[in-house]
């Protein structure tokens, strides 16, 4: 049989432990910078921009990749991918989706 400062010891531990990885998960973060979508500059994207027109022209100045979607509220087939500093005069999609 155990002793129960030792069980003590584990459990405190274990806690321990816990409050560490805890404390060291960062959470996720909106883009940063500004998405231009036909000339309109949106500062630090996040979510769904429904695209009026297509093809549109999408410039994206964020330090994040945006996705362009087939439908527009952002589900369906993905129709364009823009990674951080690259520009598209024209994107074929109804919605472009900032993380």
């Amino acid at each position: 049989m155990r002793p129960r400062p030792a069980r003590a010891a584990r459990a405190l531990g274990c806690l321990a432990a816990a409050a560490v990885l805890a404390a060291g998960a960062a959470p996720a973060h909106a883009a940063t910078g500004v998405l231009a979508v036909n000339g309109a500059e949106h500062t630090d994207p996040r979510g769904c921009l429904p695209l009026e027109a297509a093809p549109a022209a999408v410039d994206n100045r964020t330090d994040q990749t945006v996705f362009v979607l087939a439908e527009p509220d952002c589900t369906g087939e993905v129709t364009a991918v823009l990674l951080p500093g690259e520009a598209d005069p024209a994107v074929r999609g109804a919605a472009v989706y900032a993380p």
